[in-house]
């Protein structure tokens, strides 16, 4: 029986394992929550996507081998393709965790821990970074603030894409897992550490409103950001300053030009999170922390996963 659990664990790659450890919990949580006050009827069906696009994921690793896909410049293409999907979809399932997962958060720990970290944001700084941004809101400026920020996973997308379609396989992969094992850290650390952030918590101590132009009106729409105060809490560690600065870290690992180009945008979306309310500035180092711990420490868990995937048990 060990031995039958070990070969079927070790088939699957380290973000795939994760994936289902992660998917067993949110099941749990949604089975015991889904009548409580503050449950989103949206997390089911974002689940149950979720649930299909895996089975579309088994039916892939079964298909993507087959030889007959070798006979036919049609078969070919179609194998790149299934291939193509085998790398990513694992992305898509770490995302669909994550937007459940802050949904839930509330509910499985209602201690929210705001006030700790405003505290350290008072030791540290001598005050709250929002309240020092104020003087500099502008409806130009928290338009490009909004832009930066909700362009967190397109910078993923677009880094991810850039090495897999220029055939950096290492890289690729080891920068993907990377960024997938943050993201299922810092799920961890929003259950421990719920925050629901500034923007709600100090909304009676602003005197300055982040009102901006057509941009702004659109992505704060599309975002939803609204709700956050009665269901999401998702701020501690701050996954969009540690991924995207998790991406500077690689890009300039693989590719410095790259990095270089990449710089002020990442720098941008830094002082978004703290701009628009989003984040304390103890959110964004303990982001910091965590993407430099899994720049190092991601690619040899990588490895050793791949390498117990090639013992015979």
């Amino acid at each position: 029986m060990r031995r039958a659990i070990l070969r079927f664990v070790f088939k699957l790659r380290l973000e795939e394992f994760l994936a289902l450890v992660l998917l067993l919990p949110m099941i749990f949580f949604m089975i015991i929550f889904h009548d409580k006050e503050g449950f989103r009827p949206s997390n089911v069906e974002r689940f149950v996507i979720t649930g299909l696009v895996f089975i579309l994921f088994l039916g892939i690793l079964k298909l993507k081998n087959l030889k007959i896909l070798q006979k036919s410049k049609i078969g070919i293409v179609i194998k790149h393709i299934l291939t193509f999907l085998r790398e990513t979809l694992p992305f898509l399932f770490c995302i669909s965790i994550y937007t459940n997962m802050h949904d839930m958060v509330h509910l499985v720990n209602p201690n929210d821990v705001d006030s700790v970290l405003m505290a350290w944001d008072d030791y540290l700084l001598g005050g709250q970074p929002a309240l020092f941004l104020e003087p500099f809101i502008s409806p130009i400026l928290t338009d490009f603030m909004y832009f930066s920020y909700s362009s967190f996973l397109i910078y993923i997308l677009i880094f991810s894409l850039y090495l897999y379609i220029s055939k950096q396989h290492f890289a690729f992969r080891e920068t993907l897992v990377s960024v997938i094992l943050t993201f299922y850290i810092g799920y961890v650390g929003y259950v421990i550490f719920p925050a629901v952030g500034p923007k709600f918590t100090m909304a009676d101590v602003f005197e300055t409103s982040l009102s901006g132009n057509f941009i702004t009106d659109r992505l704060s729409f599309i975002m939803n950001y609204e709700i956050s105060e009665y269901t999401r809490r998702d701020c501690f560690p701050s996954l969009h300053n540690g991924i995207i600065l998790l991406i500077l870290l690689f890009a300039f690992k693989h590719n410095r030009m790259y990095g270089f180009v990449f710089l002020p945008f990442a720098v941008a979306l830094f002082i978004s999170t703290l701009y628009l309310r989003y984040h304390y500035f103890v959110d964004m180092i303990a982001g910091f922390v965590l993407a430099v711990v899994m720049f190092y420490s991601g690619p040899h868990l990588n490895k050793w996963w791949k390498m117990k995937r090639h013992i015979d048990y």
